[in-house]
């Protein structure tokens, strides 16, 4: 019965974390909206706090971190959400723009054709990919 209880109470702080964590994410996107990049990065990285297997939010700081030009930062968080989410294709395509703010453009390049293979028909990707193999 005891061990029960103990289970109940972890699924139930579990449940709490990631509401928290989504309201977190939800705030960090309307900052990153608002282009307050900085607050986003706050934020996101309070929600990585509370989950810090949710690929998404590393996703979305990585974003947040190359708007502000923190490229190896982004790319630390691009690569981190790659490995928790091999097959989206969003993380292959943060990690092409961290590699493309650090003007490794070669290594840009490949990271938007792994995004390709996973998405082949996105337009963005396409057209981000050519920019990054001038």
């Amino acid at each position: 019965r005891a061990v029960a209880v103990v289970v109940a109470v972890e699924a139930e702080e579990a449940e709490e974390r990631g509401r928290r964590a989504e309201q977190l994410k939800t705030d960090g996107n309307a900052a990153f909206r608002e282009a307050r990049y900085a607050e986003a990065v706050r934020l996101y990285s309070a929600a990585v706090e509370l989950e810090p297997e949710n690929g998404v939010l590393f996703s979305n700081r990585s974003g947040a971190l190359t708007a502000l030009a923190s490229y190896d930062l982004a790319l630390a968080d691009a690569d981190r959400c790659t490995a928790l989410r091999p097959d989206w294709p969003k993380g292959f395509a943060r990690r092409a723009a961290a590699l493309h703010g650090l003007r490794r453009f070669a290594l840009a390049v490949n990271a938007y054709d792994a995004a390709l293979a996973l998405d082949p028909s996105d337009g963005i990707l396409v057209t981000a990919r050519r920019q990054s193999s001038f």
